[in-house]
């Protein structure tokens, strides 16, 4: 009988060190397996940017016009071209609902359906005043310009001219045009937008 009582002890120590260790070895164990999930909330950054008053969400083409000024002077009158005629439009860049610098690219070409063919993009001034100098444009590179977060209003004063001197259309072709009451002086604008890192 103390035989059996002696087996049966090492029995049930055996079965109460093998679930200790079992325990120890599971707590341990799942130490290095445990995880933990969690949620970060944060704003997006705004990217509502206007052209000339003109929200350009997902478009691709501006609905409104963009109206070219040609002064009146002493050859010509106001609000026509003419060979040899300068004038200018505006593009205003409302940037005040967009959270992050941007970077503008802006060309301006003489539109391929065109009457006129040899308007010339001649030079720009940014957020014009009494003080502003007028910047040669490039074909190649445009105006490149970067914006500032949260701006209110960018303005590109962009001259443009009849270039008579050295341009395509000869004297006839000129009078052609002046004379055909379809003919329309086009010029073709593109804007790339471009956030900066």
């Amino acid at each position: 009988m103390n035989k059996k009582k002696d087996i049966r002890f090492i029995i049930l120590f055996i079965i109460i060190v093998s679930c200790c260790l079992i325990y120890l070895f599971q707590s341990s164990y799942a130490k290095y397996r445990r995880g933990i999930e969690g949620n970060i909330s944060s704003d997006i950054a705004g990217w509502n940017i206007k052209v000339n008053g003109e929200d350009i969400a997902n478009k691709k083409t501006l609905t409104t016009t963009i109206e070219p000024t040609f002064l009146e002077s002493e050859n010509n009158s106001a609000g026509v071209i003419a060979p040899g005629v300068e004038g200018y439009y505006t593009i205003t860049i409302d940037a005040s609902d967009v959270d992050v610098a941007f970077e503008c690219v802006i060309h301006s070409d003489v539109a391929s359906d065109s009457s006129i063919s040899d308007l010339k993009t001649l030079s720009y001034e940014i957020n014009p005043d009494n003080n502003s100098s007028r910047l040669t444009y490039s074909a190649d590179t445009g105006i490149v310009q970067k914006i500032p977060r949260n701006t209110d209003q960018y303005v590109f004063k962009i001259y443009l001219v009849w270039d008579d001197t050295n341009g395509e259309m000869d004297n006839q072709a000129d009078t052609q045009v002046g004379i055909d009451d379809s003919s329309q002086a086009l010029m073709k604008v593109t804007l790339h937008f471009s956030q900066l890192n």
